[in-house]
């Protein structure tokens, strides 16, 4: 039997990987079985096509597909791959609004022998200014900091130190200027501002070693001057910003951008596995802001939240506040859950601006 050139291709490298496993060769394989994705936008939608090999001389059913999480879309259960031949796949990805890593999979099961094949997409959610670190346990580059110090860790095991640097870069590399972190100036590693041109990437300290348990931020908030990226966050984990979720969030804190003293800004916030879930209440624990819920937007499994929030005449500079959201599941039970929302609130001379604006 002679192949098609895609298939061949594919089905010698499955062959040679199992040659080497030990394992037993299936029908149906992935021509690619994952993508990354680099960088994605907050709130976009991406979409890459993979390719099913039929190497077998007997056509193919799926019989069913199985998406890890209700970001993908793939409309596929039933089709069939002809002997000996492919079929192309798209796999659609919906990007959350809040940054970091994202992966999205769907498992594929088949009328034949074969066992289930999964397809995999990844990448990071950031703006065009991202934050990252080296994760000292892992020694692997991630977008948030490490200072989380486990007291019932082994003795000998890796520490994550409770001060150190983070990497604030552009994307585009374009260069920009960091105009605050929590609302203080940057302490720099390498860099005078009041000397130096402006760069694409700078080294800024961190230091929570001092600061007491209800003082230590979830999110370090950056304040920067890049069109695209006038506020970023990376999340902080710490013993004392640990999250113990009640509600479904998809995420659990929301980027207001640049806003004006006494100024009301719609926002949209995300429940997921939300079915028969019901939003009673929020309420906001800084005076400065108010968090209205306004409308409920239900999408298959996931809610879309419609909220407003309002600075108050009072309000200014770097503010990180906690919302407690008021909710009713599915089984009667009311609970409770802190979700955050950040801004840079300017006086109301200044224009306000939101993100990406």
């Amino acid at each position: 039997m002679i192949m098609h050139s895609p298939t061949l291709r594919v089905f010698l490298a499955a062959v040679a990987q199992c040659a080497l496993a030990g394992c037993a060769l299936a029908d149906v394989i992935a021509d690619p079985a994952s993508i990354s994705l680099g960088f994605l936008e907050p709130r976009a939608s991406v979409t890459r096509t993979f390719r099913l090999v039929n190497t077998s001389a007997a056509p193919v059913t799926i019989l069913s597909v199985t998406p890890t999480c209700t970001c993908t879309t793939l409309d596929a259960a039933g089709r069939v791959i002809p002997a000996e031949g492919s079929i192309e796949v798209p796999l659609t990805m919906k990007v959350a609004a809040s940054t970091g890593v994202k992966s999205a999979a769907v498992a594929f099961t088949f009328s034949d022998k074969s066992p289930p094949v999964t397809l995999t997409m990844s990448g990071e959610i950031a703006y065009a200014v991202r934050g990252s670190t080296i994760d000292p346990t892992n020694g692997v580059r991630v977008p948030y900091i490490n200072a989380f110090q486990d007291p019932a860790a082994p003795a000998g095991s890796r520490v994550a130190p409770l001060a150190g640097t983070v990497t604030i870069s552009s994307i585009d590399q374009t260069p920009f200027t960091i105009q605050s972190v929590m609302g203080q100036p940057a302490i720099f590693v390498g860099f005078d501002p009041a000397a130096d041109r402006p760069k694409h990437t700078y080294e800024v300290r961190y230091d929570f070693s001092k600061l007491p348990c209800e003082q230590v931020p979830p999110y370090l908030i950056i304040a920067t001057d890049h069109p695209k990226a006038p506020l970023i966050d990376m999340r902080v984990r710490h013993l004392c910003t640990k999250i113990a979720p009640q509600i479904p969030f998809a995420e659990y804190r929301a980027n207001l951008g640049v806003l004006t003293t006494a100024t009301a800004v719609p926002f949209e916030f995300e429940l997921k596995h939300s079915a028969g879930w019901q939003v009673v209440e929020t309420m906001s624990k800084d005076p400065r802001i108010s968090v209205q819920f306004v409308a409920a937007r239900a999408d298959k499994d996931m809610t879309m939240l419609s909220l407003v929030a309002q600075t108050t005449a009072a309000a200014c500079g770097i503010i990180l506040a906690p919302i407690t959201m008021t909710a009713i599941g599915p089984d009667g039970v009311r609970r409770l859950n802190d979700f955050w929302v950040y801004a840079l609130v300017l006086p109301s001379a200044a224009p306000a601006q939101k993100l990406g604006s």
